[in-house]
């Protein structure tokens, strides 16, 4: 039995993001940018990252306590720090 083809990521979309600090926690995040939605005119004059694969993607990233969220740009998929994931089915 083959295995499904994961979805493109895409504006809106919860991810899961492995952090790059500390105890690498995974907290939940909202794509906020992806290689369609992308505004080419922000990365041009430097206000955006630009994305590397239709895979990378920009992220707000909620997190507990007083701050409640952090920014991460061009963000690629897997499984170790720095990287985001779809949610585990349950």
């Amino acid at each position: 039995m083959s295995k499904k083809a994961e979805p493109r990521p895409t504006t809106g979309r919860i991810v899961r993001y492995r952090g790059k600090h500390g105890l690498h926690a995974v907290r939940a995040a909202i794509v906020t940018a992806d290689i369609d939605t992308l505004d080419p005119e922000g990365v041009r004059v430097g206000a955006v990252p630009a994305l590397d694969s239709d895979q990378h993607v920009h992220l707000l990233v909620f997190t507990p306590g007083a701050q409640g969220f952090f920014h991460e740009f061009n963000v690629p998929p897997g499984d170790e720090p720095g990287t985001w994931h779809w949610p585990e089915r349950v």
